[in-house]
């Protein structure tokens, strides 16, 4: 096994040194939690669908109106009303934001155009990795108290990224009074969960408090030979070391165990050009198949309040993603199946295995100060991460199985010998990635009505890959980035009424690149802006949050290959590339969130964004120009129902397409033609009813009317199918 590096170790002295500073808080008592410290820190509990404070933005402690970007909270009872499991089921609500399924276990989430790589445990930023290549692996939302998405460009608090949206994931606290739930699910394709939360006092007087929440799924799927079990567990501890002081330090794992999973989606065209329509239950995968993937989270947060209304944070997350996948499937890659005997496609395979360690965390300290008889806010910080993503040596080494040829599509039953794999347990590369920041954010108070944000964050941004021969023994360092940025933010809000709120800003961020131009330098980060204006209001006594806003986007220096460089290569076999002007990315958005009355809650809203390429041609084109979703509840006695709908418009991608024309040699002659999915509408519906206070039973139906659509299209020739209705009932009960 390789040797752990100097960098490993003092990661994990530094997470055990947290350990150790929180065992002495376990066993003191003394004085309740600081409610001004949840304030500013922003880490107070949710009730209902609206959320008074978020600091997602900017780490200042501001309400949604008071946030000059484009920005949706689920809360607790959203998440529990819609039973919404996954993080991906709460983005698929979230306005401005789209899914694409590349398979069954790959999905790719996307805001104005761009794919969404920037979350955050706890505002501790983080970067996953998703879609066609990710094997990142997104926790159980059993865990949150909330979920904050902050749509455009967040480099303030991210660095690098796009600016699409940043994903903050807020985890729940221990309780000050003891409190206990459980929920039980069961529903389509043999759908079983559990789910358990314990919360209270540890000590006399409730300055130790703890938490434990777990939940368990298995599941089948509406695509055949697809089962699923996933375990998530969640324990954390809170201590208030002094009457200013508090410490929380806990855990999170959770596995996702996918067998037989889909590692392919289905045939849109056979060889002849006509239309390939598949039932959406079609898998060309191997029975065997299997992903497993594994994460655990350490982490651990140190909160202070100091005088004159300052508060600092410390926070730490140790974050550890074991994967490894045995998969095959009948690949549509440059193939098409026969429409008569569903001959023709050939056979992908792989066995991979990676680990991912990263060690994050996030100092920061924000409070008033006076200036010109007024007075004003001010945060300032550090940010950083250090992590390091191993590609294990692994692989196959003989198949009982043709490659060439897979088996009639028609006839595949997803029976075929199971090849011979090896897992030498070493890594054969190592992406080390680093990024440290350093940012400061004032608001600034000039008369009652205006307030300005302003503030800049300076980045250190490092990736190397190392490659390491079949001994474990390093051998080369094949790439290189680093990158030194300067990111600005400024917003400008006017409250033009006690509800209404005018508001301008523009924030920025940056994305590395590995790329060199024709002399074999680095070309300079793609950088991107992105300015956002328009209103925010709140009406019925606060309850009712909306927004009205446009946005626009710019990416320069977006690297293309370089039409001068012909047939040259670079020392490291690669080809030059230029730096050009690059995407641009207009529109605009409608939000609403929160209560009309105490019984009538809604949230959703409306976006349209059109991004173009230098040349003016479409960029994005898998995302929807249009997309709107809404949902909503009413309660009366013991009832609650509700419901929502989603509505998008076209997606397509280019993409080769047979014109029922041969060559010589029998292959099929094709053309660039669209591969589209045309818009359409889903509808959800909900009901619960309450037994009595502790009880309550409720169902859940997405996809009403049984809409038959694509998620994806285009990615390997094939389109991937979306969920059938799902019927979902739900027994919840309270201690």
């Amino acid at each position: 096994m390789k040797q752990p590096s100097p960098g490993a170790l003092r990661r994990n002295a530094l997470a055990l040194s947290l350990a150790c500073a929180a065992a002495p808080a376990f066993a003191q008592d003394s004085a309740p939690t600081t409610t001004e410290l949840d304030r500013v820190m922003v880490t107070q509990r949710t009730e209902g669908y609206q959320v008074y404070g978020t600091n997602t933005a900017t780490k200042l402690p501001l309400t949604l109106r008071e946030t000059p970007q484009s920005l949706t909270v689920f809360t607790r009872q959203r998440i529990e009303d819609f039973n919404l499991i996954t993080i991906s089921e709460v983005l698929q609500q979230t306005p401005g934001v789209t899914i694409q399924s590349y398979d069954s276990n790959r999905t790719l989430f996307n805001a104005r155009g761009f794919a969404i790589n920037n979350f955050m445990f706890d505002g501790i930023p983080t970067n996953y990795t998703t879609g066609s290549g990710g094997n990142s692996i997104l926790s159980d939302t059993s865990i949150y108290e909330r979920i904050e998405v902050v749509r455009g460009a967040s480099g303030l608090v991210t660095g690098s990224g796009n600016p699409s949206a940043t994903v903050n994931m807020v985890r729940k606290r221990p309780t000050e009074t003891f409190q206990a739930s459980t929920s039980l699910s069961a529903g389509s394709w043999d759908y079983k969960r559990a789910e358990v939360d314990v919360s209270g006092p540890l000590s006399k007087g409730g300055r130790v408090r703890g938490r434990f929440v777990g939940a368990y799924t298995d599941k089948e799927s509406w695509v055949r030979f697809q089962h699923d079990k996933s375990p998530s567990l969640y324990g954390v501890i809170e201590a208030d070391l002094t009457d200013s002081t508090r410490l929380r330090a806990g855990i999170d794992y959770l596995k996702t165990g996918s067998d037989g999973g889909a590692w392919s989606a289905s045939p849109l065209y056979f060889r002849d050009g006509t239309r390939a329509l598949m039932p959406r239950s079609y898998s060309a995968a191997a029975r065997w198949n299997e992903w497993n993937r594994q994460s655990t989270n350490y982490f651990a947060t140190l909160e202070q309040q100091f005088g004159a209304g300052w508060s600092g944070r410390l926070a730490y997350n140790h974050r550890a993603t074991d994967t490894d996948s045995l998969l095959l499937a009948g690949s549509n890659t440059g193939n098409w199946a026969d429409a008569v005997t569903g001959l023709g496609l050939r056979i992908a395979d792989t066995y991979s295995v990676s680990e991912t360690r990263e060690d994050a965390f996030d100092l920061y300290a924000s409070g008033p100060f006076q200036l010109f008889g007024r007075s004003h806010e001010l945060v300032v910080g550090i940010n950083h991460y250090d992590r390091d993503l191993d590609t294990i040596r692994a692989g196959i080494t003989s198949r009982p199985y043709n490659v060439n040829a897979f088996p009639s599509i028609y006839e595949w039953d997803g029976n075929i010998g199971r090849p011979t794999t090896f897992n030498y347990g070493i890594p054969s590369n190592t992406v080390n990635t680093t990024e440290t920041g350093y940012y400061a954010a004032m608001r600034l108070n000039p008369i009652d009505p205006l307030k300005i944000i302003a503030g800049a964050r300076y980045s250190d941004y490092r990736t190397t890959t190392d490659n390491y021969d079949v001994n474990g023994v390093f051998t080369s360092r094949s790439a290189r980035t680093t990158a030194h940025e300067l990111t600005p933010y400024v917003g400008v809000l006017y409250d033009l009424s006690s509800s209404i709120t005018a508001f301008a800003s523009y924030s920025d961020v940056f994305q590395a690149t590995a790329r060199r131009d024709i002399n074999n330098q680095l070309l300079d980060p793609t950088t991107g802006g992105n300015y956002e204006y328009g209103l925010k209001g709140e009406f019925f006594g606060g309850r009712l949050y909306t927004a009205l806003n446009g946005f626009y986007m710019k990416q320069d220096n977006v690297a293309e290959l370089d039409p001068n460089g012909g047939e040259i290569k670079l020392p490291d076999g690669s080809s030059p590339y230029i730096a050009s002007k690059g995407i641009t990315t207009k529109g605009g958005e409608f939000e609403v969130s929160g209560s009309i009355t105490d019984h009538w809650s809604m949230t959703g809203g409306y976006t349209y964004s059109y991004s173009s390429n230098p040349d003016g041609s479409r960029f994005a084109s898998t995302s929807p120009m249009h997309l709107a979703r809404f949902n909503t509840t009413y309660s009366h006695g013991q009832w609650t129902v509700g419901g929502g709908f989603s509505v998008q418009s076209e997606i397509y991608q280019m993409q080769p397409i047979p014109t029922g024309r041969f060559n010589a040699n029998g292959t099929p002659v094709t053309a660039t033609g669209k591969m589209s999915q045309g818009g359409y509408v889903l509808f959800d519906l909900m009901g619960r009813y309450r037994i009595n206070d502790n009880l309550s039973v409720g169902v859940t139906v997405t996809n009403l009317f049984d809409k038959v659509y694509y998620r994806n299209v285009g990615f390997f020739n094939a389109g991937y199918w979306g969920e059938p209705r799902r019927v979902l009932f739900n027994l919840r009960a309270k201690f």
